[in-house]
């Protein structure tokens, strides 16, 4: 009989389980401290030597709720056990372990399947129903407190907008403040139970300096002067971030793009107000940050995905589903990587030789495929009409989009006029584009029948980038083309079992979307 902190089910006496330990940084329910990671794998160890061998220890920072977030070792220690390399998890506090159902329901399922699912404290076994259900209960409880602490929060946000005040926080470069952490130093402090120390003020002096030299720049970019530049010239004079770190170009960007160098409040991308007291704290004139905000909104940003990669932008990561982009190895090697600064995982890469052959084979394969080619013409008939609708639509919304930037660059609209236009048409050319790609699977033109073999790949060869990115977007169809994370270092070539079809119910299965 198991003891009444257990959540137990389906144990084999005939061999040990391997157990992970997942911690994630939770209060104490008496004194409302944050527990170390450190000691709840602890009292994990404890808990599982007692049923079982220890896996990996693995753990995750406090948020338990935001739906966006990533959670890497929570994910990772699910995908162990659906794949059999651990036969159970103990997790720190079952009763405060979650604050979303979704979560609580994966473990009354891995329970349902048999692994074993134990816990250090709480009183509730997963085995239980009368358990399951007080649970849920509570959780759903988390989840609604957890909602409405975010409505406060936007509540009150809106009502210092509306009032000509900032929302706290530390401060930004040009403005008095505490300066800020480096990213990443507040979780790893708290995660080895190190003492948070109080950040300092910026010095009067310094925040002088930094309004006058982002001033400078603001003119100099209106001016002219290239972005990079300007750039260089903060890094030679080591003007720094306000986290002590040195900038990159992107970053200097931003902050020549702020509506609050005017004195401006800015939300969700409209102009929404004026600071209290915005002749003194604004750092330039109005007037200049609309011609900057004018020739931010005009810039074309980069080269145009795929000129130069065959699959950036359609392949897509194993491990959080995210599109994964090409980079240059230190080593001259170009390679398809999913990339922390594109909201991936930065987990995953792989050499852009070895997978570009594997697509081209993938291409001629399935264009000279006669059941392929039959398919796709059944499944654009049945959705021609409802298809050629859509594509009037995004055509005449294009139209309008471009009689409106002609009439900004006449200056006959200002940028927030501009603004108030258009975004309600990009809302509805985003929803026509995907209706598009739902209806032919990215294949505007898509084929009607099967083409041999020898044609696809004089095709191929042929085209450049552009032309091949099309044959292979047909090859897809409505499927994605995945890259799973590399099990072995080193070896001779390029691993093609890392490479894999999911049918897009599938992926909506296995990555939510």
């Amino acid at each position: 009989m198991s003891q009444p902190n257990d959540v137990t089910a389906g144990q084999n006496p005939l061999f040990l389980p391997v157990i992970d330990s997942y911690g994630r940084l939770s209060r104490v329910p008496d004194t409302g401290e944050l527990e170390k990671i450190e000691t709840q794998w602890d009292d994990n160890r404890i808990r599982i030597a007692k049923v079982g061998k220890l896996g990996l220890e693995l753990s995750d920072g406090l948020s338990a709720w935001k739906k966006g977030v990533v959670r890497p070792d929570w994910e990772k220690l699910l995908e162990r056990v659906r794949a059999g390399i651990s036969q159970g998890i103990c997790v720190w506090h079952v009763d405060r372990l979650f604050r979303r159902p979704k979560d609580l329901e994966t473990l009354i399922e891995l329970a349902d399947n048999g692994f074993v699912v134990i816990s250090s404290h709480g009183s509730r076994d997963l085995s239980d129903p009368d358990d399951r259900f007080i649970l849920r209960i509570e959780v759903a409880h988390a989840a609604r407190s957890s909602d409405d602490t975010q409505r406060r929060v936007k509540r009150r946000k809106q009502e210092n907008r509306e009032q000509g005040l900032t929302n706290g926080g530390s401060r930004a470069l040009g403005f008095p403040g505490r300066n800020r952490r480096v990213v990443g130093e507040r979780k790893k402090r708290m995660e080895t139970g190190d003492a948070l120390e109080s950040m300092t003020e910026a010095p009067a002096e310094q925040v002088l300096w930094e309004r006058e030299q982002i001033a400078k720049a603001c003119q100099d970019h209106a001016d002219g002067v290239a972005l990079k530049a300007i750039w260089r010239h903060w890094i030679d004079i080591n003007l720094l971030s306000v986290s002590g770190q040195p900038m990159s170009p992107q970053a200097v960007a931003a902050i020549l793009n702020r509506a609050s160098n005017a004195g401006l409040i800015e939300h969700d991308g409209v102009i929404v107000g004026k600071m209290r007291d915005h002749e003194n704290v604004r750092i330039i004139e109005p007037e200049l940050f609309y011609e900057l905000r004018a020739k931010f909104a005009a810039r074309r940003r980069g080269n145009v995905v795929g000129e130069k990669c065959l699959a950036s932008g359609i392949l897509r990561c194993g491990t959080c589903g995210v599109t994964m982009y090409s980079r240059c190895q230190a080593d001259g090697k170009r390679s398809y990587r999913c990339r922390l600064d594109r909201k991936g995982c930065g987990k995953v890469q792989g050499s852009m030789t070895g997978i570009d052959e594997q697509l081209r084979e993938l291409v001629i394969a399935r264009l000279s495929d006669s059941r392929y080619a039959a398919a796709i013409s059944a499944a654009r008939e049945a959705v021609s009409e409802e298809l050629n609708t859509t594509t009037d639509s995004i055509e005449r919304i294009k139209r309008i989009q471009r009689g409106l930037a002609e009439r900004l660059g006449a200056e006959e609209i200002d940028i927030d006029e501009f603004d108030a236009a258009n975004r309600p048409l990009s809302k509805r050319l985003k929803e026509l584009l995907a209706t598009r790609e739902r209806l032919t699977g990215g294949q505007i033109d898509g084929p009607v029948k099967a083409m041999s073999a020898e044609e696809v790949e004089r095709q191929w060869k042929k085209g450049e980038i552009p032309e091949r990115r099309v044959l292979l977007t047909r090859a897809l169809g409505t499927d994605r083309i995945v890259l799973d994370k590399a099990t072995a270092k080193g070896g001779n070539g390029f691993d093609v079992a890392r490479l894999r079809l999911v049918p897009s119910q599938a992926w909506v299965e296995e990555f939510g979307e």
